[in-house]
């Protein structure tokens, strides 16, 4: 071991950089259960993982005995692959991934930046953290089991931290005067999530503020009709006001 640190990434792509720089192949890992245990270390990255947890998520269905084996022989596997002791067991019955930097650390990192940002009312930082937010997220986490339900509920718990950041950006943008920038972020929210209001309430003020009344009209029509298709409920009194507001002239 040189002393470096694993670079790993598990957003947008799974890749994981040894600390010499080298590129670790996709068949190094030799099975997907293999890469699949370095994701779920990963994500609790630097914290010990109880082994039980692990045998459940990557083998439930096979005898206790064998998913022990097989769980010797995937992180026997990993070590391997990285050239790296970088699993070890910090407390019994526990395993933990050590001497890794991993993408999703400066992501959460930077959500919680964004929420006390939100608290301070810090309106600048809160769109400086969402640029680098955007950029860490390069896409959704996946697996190789990708619909198991530790997959699944990982990814969509990311999305909406992402929804969360994007949402506190766009209001901040009407905060600051930053209309292009709001209608950025809250296009890129709604595209998350397709029912979220505030998004789109941010999404017409901004086009208003540039004088785009019939773009934030639009806006409000396509959110109307998908509310009622999707979920069979009008749009809040909040945003009928504006609508009303638009339409009159005075929003």
């Amino acid at each position: 071991m040189n002393g470096g640190y694993l670079q790993i990434r598990l957003l947008g792509g799974f890749e994981v950089v040894r600390p010499d720089g080298t590129l670790v192949d996709n068949h190094d890992w030799r099975t997907g259960k293999t890469m699949d245990l370095l994701r779920l270390l990963a994500l609790d990255n630097d914290r010990p993982v109880p082994i039980p947890a692990l045998l459940g998520r990557l083998w439930p269905d096979a005898p206790e005995s064998r998913a022990r084996a097989s769980l010797r022989t995937a992180a026997s596997q990993i070590r391997h692959a990285t050239g790296e002791n970088c699993i070890a067991r910090r407390q019994p019955g526990t395993l933990v991934l050590v001497r890794a930097q991993v993408d999703l650390d400066e992501f959460r990192a930077a959500v919680a930046q964004v929420r006390q940002a939100v608290h301070d009312g810090d309106h600048q930082s809160v769109l400086d953290l969402a640029f680098s937010v955007e950029y860490v997220y390069a896409g959704d986490f996946h697996a190789y089991d990708d619909d198991s339900t530790w997959a699944t509920q990982e990814r969509e718990l990311l999305r909406q931290k992402r929804l969360e950041v994007l949402t506190a950006a766009a209001e901040s943008g009407l905060a600051v005067g930053r209309w292009r920038d709001t209608i950025d972020f809250a296009n890129e929210a709604i595209r998350l999530d397709p029912t979220a209001e505030h998004p789109h309430r941010s999404l017409m003020r901004a086009h208003a503020e540039l004088g785009e009344i019939g773009s934030a009209l639009r806006v409000f029509e396509t959110y109307r009709h998908r509310l009622a298709e999707e979920l069979g409920v009008d749009p809040s009194p909040q945003a009928r006001e504006l609508h009303m507001k638009l339409l009159r002239g005075t929003g």
